[in-house]
């Protein structure tokens, strides 16, 4: 899979209308605040439809009220054109000039981007774990982005009918409704936690220069059935008037020597389970679309050692395609752009 262009207009601070790139690695080198990572937050949106973090609206040019990206994919059965039309809480996607969504663009094309406050990831809030999951299943499997969406849908009506009184008539219909879809759901990420953990726990020996081990489970893996919990958490739940168990709460459990990694690990480790978690994001794209996906690494001297930013600079060159951004040039490249003011100079 090859990200042959990408166009844009009046995304953040970036000058350039178009960029073509080519196979192997692309660097992108400039100081910082020159706008590497606008580019490849551009690209990755260009790629898949979605906004790797901030709002739509801080997406546009200051200034400006509508901004826009396109790309063209080639994979090995042809290329495909992806366009993404931003506006204050707006964002629009077409694929071949039809208006579709961010899982059909997930059959077609898909990146990985790796940046240095993916250690954020593992320090910050669960909600943001749990969003790394589903955001990953959801582009593997289309019947888990149908099964999510539809359960985010009756988890806010059964939160509206605890709200308005623990005995509303229609609370049992959802509560029903929720034991289904949530099963299923937990069923699902079970199953892809296998393989999951297989990578990101390889993952870690190899990239890390310590003898610590990486176990990644779900806290949902060693509790009651969803059921058992449900029944259990009512005396709660009324006190709340919430829905206080359940996928949406489950937690991605990170342990190095069985220690907590949010809560004990340096910003190092963290930004090291943090990359063995994108590796296997990498893997899992890999094996779902039979090919690489484009690998997208910004800011690649960043908080790393050379241990770890070796490792970096050889998955680099071993996949098919890779763009990647920092302060000083990469010692392995097969085209160059500079980047100052958010405009690009450079050989393709």
């Amino acid at each position: 899979m090859l990200l042959r262009s990408l166009s844009q207009i009046n995304f953040r601070n970036l000058q350039t209308p178009r960029l073509e790139f080519g196979p192997g690695i692309t660097a992108i080198v400039g100081k910082n605040a020159a706008g590497k990572s606008n580019v490849l937050d551009a690209i990755y949106l260009a790629c898949t439809g979605d906004l790797p973090g901030g709002k739509i609206v801080e997406s546009v040019r200051i200034g400006e009220t509508e901004g826009f990206v396109s790309s063209k994919v080639e994979r090995d059965d042809g290329i495909a054109t992806i366009e993404v039309g931003l506006a204050p809480g707006r964002k629009v996607l077409r694929m071949d000039g039809q208006t579709v969504r961010s899982t059909d663009i997930a059959r077609v094309a898909a990146a990985v981007l790796i940046t240095p406050e993916d250690a954020d990831l593992i320090h910050g809030s669960p909600s943001g774990r749990r969003a790394y999951l589903d955001n990953l299943l959801s582009k593997i499997s289309l019947r888990y982005a149908l099964l999510n969406r539809e359960y985010s849908r009756v988890l806010e009506q059964r939160n509206a009918a605890l709200k308005a009184n623990y005995q509303d008539l229609t609370l049992p219909i959802w509560t029903e409704k929720f034991l289904e879809l949530g099963k299923e759901i937990e069923h699902l990420r079970t199953r892809a936690m296998r393989r999951i953990r297989d990578i990101a726990e390889a993952s870690y020996r190899d990239i890390a220069s310590d003898s610590k081990v990486l176990e990644v489970a779900l806290e949902s893996e060693h509790q009651p059935s969803l059921a058992e919990r449900l029944g259990s958490s009512q005396q709660e739940e009324r006190a709340r008037g919430v829905t206080v168990v359940g996928p949406h709460r489950d937690e991605l459990v990170l342990t190095l020597n069985g220690h907590s990694v949010q809560a004990y690990g340096s910003r190092g480790e963290a930004r090291t389970t943090a990359l063995a978690l994108r590796v296997a994001e990498y893997q899992l794209l890999s094996e779902k679309h039979s090919e690489a996906p484009i690998l997208l690494l910004d800011d690649f001297t960043a908080e790393l050692d050379a241990n770890r930013r070796g490792y970096l600079l050889d998955l680099a060159a071993n996949t098919p395609q890779a763009i990647i951004s920092g302060t000083e040039t990469p010692p392995q490249y097969d085209a160059l752009y500079h980047i100052a003011g958010g405009s690009l100079s450079g050989t393709q």
